[in-house]
């Protein structure tokens, strides 16, 4: 018997449509379009079980006889199907898509309470606009991106990282920095230090710019049906090599692109400063103009386990909300875990080190002093002056002259 004509759903990529008939057990996917109507034709049939490739054409969608012979050779796999009415719609609805925008609409304002945006991640992953996290190399801005899409693709509610999700979505990692396997290890090792749970993730390693590769990462999207993008990271997804004077080029490059891929997506940055020492995104104001979320993340290392860091983040750039508190966490690592907590955190916090370290210098600028009489000045523990002296140590600033004295090396110290 011949099926009933109903429309498929069409869901869009960048030239690129997917239209699924459900009742017929179909799909076709018309890809590579372009505005003179040449497309590839994938034809698929799905049933539940399994999806089996049955056909691929490459052909001019405006061509009468090319699409009646194609409707011809595909009675051949199915006589139940209505085939030209298929190949019609698809020819129809592809042209309107390559050649006209998305239509205007009535904006129609009922309740804010009602509108307000939703989260993945609240407050750090709004849905549908570029979300950033930037800092300094190493302070876990990887890890901790990577542990919020495994709560994101599991849709855990509360977690011990103080993250959760409401709703569960399909999320997918865009790597422009690392490989497969170290991203598959701090994974392995965020579920072996229960961080999150088991979870599965569709990888794609990025070789050139997102604007040169906007076309096999728009098909990788559409495929796995991701709709929340972790992308690692921004400097080279913008091409950072090609900034000019101000990175004006880059930054629209990269934003038009980003726009295309209609997605919500997780961004990292890198840290740059400006003339005045304020801490921003690298590579161009524009990063910080365009994206709509912005945080930075923060480390110091613990005082008594180098096997722990404290991380802060905090909440730059807001376009939709407020400006959250920040966030405070504790990672602990092994060679085979990672685990991350929760934790009260402040700004002070992740200033008081330096600022500790200033006046030890200071104190000790004046002649040796004995570890007590450190920590009575700076009112800290004896313990904690101990781990200080020895990292200044290291840094070359201070030096232990014996009998629990210690001094400043003064040279380093005054070049500093």
């Amino acid at each position: 018997m011949t099926f009933p004509w109903t429309e498929p759903e069409v869901k869009k990529s960048i030239n690129r449509l997917s239209f699924r008939w459900d009742n017929l057990d179909l799909i076709i996917d018309a890809d590579r379009l372009t505005d003179t109507g040449q497309a590839e034709l994938w034809f698929y049939h799905s049933n539940g079980s399994g999806t089996n490739l049955l056909h691929i054409a490459k052909v001019n969608l405006l061509s009468s006889s090319t699409m009646t012979q194609l409707a011809k050779k595909m009675v051949t796999h199915s006589e139940d199907i209505p085939w030209g009415q298929a190949l019609t719609f698809i020819t129809k609805t592809s042209m309107e898509f390559q050649r006209r925008g998305e239509p205007g609409v009535t904006i129609q304002p009922v309740s804010a309470e009602l509108l307000k945006p939703f989260y993945y991640i609240e407050p750090v992953i709004i849905k549908g606009v570029p979300n950033i996290i930037f800092g300094e190399k190493g302070v876990n801005k990887t890890t901790l991106c990577l542990t919020m899409l495994g709560l994101i693709t599991i849709g855990v509610d509360e977690s011990k990282t103080g993250f959760g999700c409401l709703s569960p979505a399909k999320v997918a990692m865009l790597d422009f920095e690392g490989t497969k396997e170290l991203t598959d290890y701090t994974l392995a090792r965020l579920i072996e230090g229960d961080t999150v749970p088991y979870f599965e993730m569709p990888y794609l390693r990025c070789r050139q710019k997102l604007s040169d590769d906007i076309q096999r990462i728009a098909n990788f999207l559409h495929d796995c049906h991701a709709e929340v993008v972790l992308i690692d990271s921004l400097g080279k997804a913008a091409g950072s090599d090609k900034f000019d004077s101000s990175g004006k080029t880059a930054a629209l490059n990269f934003f038009e692109c980003l726009d295309q891929l209609n997605i919500t997506s997780l961004i990292i940055g890198q840290t740059s400063k400006t003339e005045e020492g304020k801490k921003t995104i690298f590579g161009s104001t524009y990063f910080t103009y365009y994206a709509r979320n912005i945080f930075e993340l923060r480390s110091k290392g613990d005082d008594l386990n180098d096997d722990q860091l404290h991380l802060g983040l905090f909440h730059h750039e807001a376009n939709y909300s407020k400006k959250y508190p920040p966030i405070g966490l504790n990672i602990s690592y092994t060679d085979t875990t990672i685990s991350i907590l929760s934790e009260p955190v402040s700004l002070s916090q992740f200033l008081e080190r330096a600022s500790q370290t200033k006046n030890l210098l200071e104190f000790l600028k004046s002649g040796a002093k004995s570890v007590k009489a450190i920590a009575t000045e700076l009112s800290i523990s004896d313990n904690r002056a101990r781990v200080m002296l020895s990292r200044a140590k290291k840094r070359g600033l201070t030096t232990d002259i014996g009998s629990g004295m210690w001094g400043l090396v003064v040279k380093e110290y005054e070049s500093n």
